[in-house]
């Protein structure tokens, strides 16, 4: 018997009988050509999108915790706004009931010029502010000069009243506070005119310090003035026209507006002090 051996090529298949398909046996050109159109997957692990939803679900955790950051600073100004009112309408109502003379009028013209008008006038650039965040920048600056130099006015004013009427002879906390008040008023207004000619005296001192030394003369200003006006609930003028429990709710609403008010100011001089630094 004669075997016959059929020639053995590249396109000859090959069957595997323990299986249901047929591998074709490909050349080297044919693999390669092959591998070229096979698509490739990426694992699991590897893929950027689990990174990009991390981050995204950062930024909106970030949003999220800054948005109730303004929406509590938006509460609070508003909490100041009523304090601010608060004193003003009090003050307003003992001292003109009795007629502006004298101590009264003293009394009206500090609450008018720095708890009222200064405490408005150092939150205009504040962010937050209820009364005037939709405001343009250049509106702003406008009130923010109107407001403190009408509030520096009638405070400078109320201070120099009691100061001839004590013969600049004041040995109370209450009279010494007033004084420096007084003095760190006029410094305030005069930085305030330099600032705002910053051009004219910028080959003494550059605008961004001058502005920074107005920020504090001006936020010092204040702080002191509410400070003294606390520890002028405790003479005897308010002592014969008030109860002391309504003394002590003027103490803790005026230290309220205090620190409410001090919060935009505070931000601006750090960024003032952050930018010099650079």
């Amino acid at each position: 018997m004669t075997e016959h051996h059929l020639p053995v090529t590249n396109n000859q298949t090959v069957v595997d009988y323990g299986s249901t398909t047929t591998t074709p046996i490909l050349s080297p050109t044919q693999r390669a050509a092959r591998t070229q159109r096979l698509p490739s997957f990426v694992l699991l692990n590897e893929s950027p999108t689990p990174q990009r939803y991390t981050r995204m679900s950062h930024n909106t955790l970030h949003g999220e915790t800054q948005g109730t950051g303004e929406r509590l600073e938006y509460f609070l100004n508003v909490l100041n706004q009523m304090c601010i009112g608060f004193i003003t309408i009090y003050i307003s109502y003992i001292t003109l009931r009795t007629g502006l003379a004298g101590t009264s009028l003293h009394a009206w013209l500090v609450t008018i010029g720095f708890s009222f008008l200064m405490a408005e006038g150092v939150m205009v650039h504040y962010g937050n502010n209820v009364l005037t965040n939709s405001y343009k920048r250049n509106t702003k600056t406008t009130i923010h000069w109107i407001v403190l130099t009408l509030g520096g006015t009638c405070g400078a004013a109320g201070a120099l009243i009691k100061m001839i009427q004590k013969g600049f002879l004041l040995q109370s906390t209450h009279g010494r506070l007033g004084i420096t008040a007084f003095i760190l008023c006029l410094l305030s207004m005069s930085s305030g005119l330099a600032a705002l000619c910053s051009q004219r005296v910028k080959r003494v001192l550059t605008p961004l310090l001058n502005k920074a030394l107005h920020n504090f003369l001006g936020f010092a200003c204040f702080v002191i003035a509410l400070v003294t006006q606390y520890y002028g609930y405790e003479t005897g003028y308010f002592k014969s026209r008030s109860e002391w429990d309504l003394r002590i709710l003027m103490k803790v609403v005026t230290l309220l507006s205090l620190v409410l008010s001090s919060i935009g100011p505070l931000k601006a001089f750090y960024h003032k002090v952050k930018a010099l630094s650079r």
